[in-house]
């Protein structure tokens, strides 16, 4: 995992992903995100599909020229019977002023047969697009990922 000069903070997100079998437990997938901000101004979380009541006020903001990490947990369920893809999907918009990107990031899932559980197959994505009235340089990648369930994986996002 990358090290930060920041904290590692932790903010618990819980979604439920769609089908699950009935016979499997469920698992948790930890999606850590690493926000980087290469910018002279603070950037503000200001889109994302989470209960954002439920973080301390400014948690998810970023000073100038540093790096914030949190981890995000979804539950989630690869066993059988599983007739489409189990799919993860998150986005998220940062801002500073009137620049701003958005960042997005995906966990595609399909199964195949297996003796006693699936054989899992996962892709993972990240995007960064500028959406602000002034253009801006947005990065994303995938900077680490297991391949055994639970599935966890690491995205840096980065803006500036």
């Amino acid at each position: 995992m990358t090290h930060f000069h920041t904290y590692l903070a932790t903010a618990a997100v819980a979604i439920t992903l769609a089908g699950a079998g009935t016979t499997a437990k469920a698992d948790v997938t930890t999606l850590t995100f690493e926000i980087v901000n290469n910018t002279s101004g603070p950037l503000t979380l200001k889109r994302s599909g989470w209960d954002l009541s439920l973080a301390a006020p400014g948690f998810f903001d970023v000073a100038p020229y540093s790096e914030h990490a949190y981890e995000a947990n979804y539950k989630t369920n690869f066993a059988y019977p599983r007739k489409t893809p189990a799919t993860l999907r998150e986005v998220i918009a940062y801002s500073n002023g009137n620049r701003e990107c958005t960042f997005s990031t995906a966990l595609k899932v399909t199964q195949s047969f297996g003796t006693f559980t699936p054989t899992l197959h996962s892709t993972r994505a990240a995007s960064a697009n500028s959406t602000g009235v002034e253009d801006v340089k947005c990065e994303a990648q995938v900077t680490e990922k297991t391949d055994e369930a639970p599935l966890n994986y690491s995205v840096r996002f980065s803006m500036g």
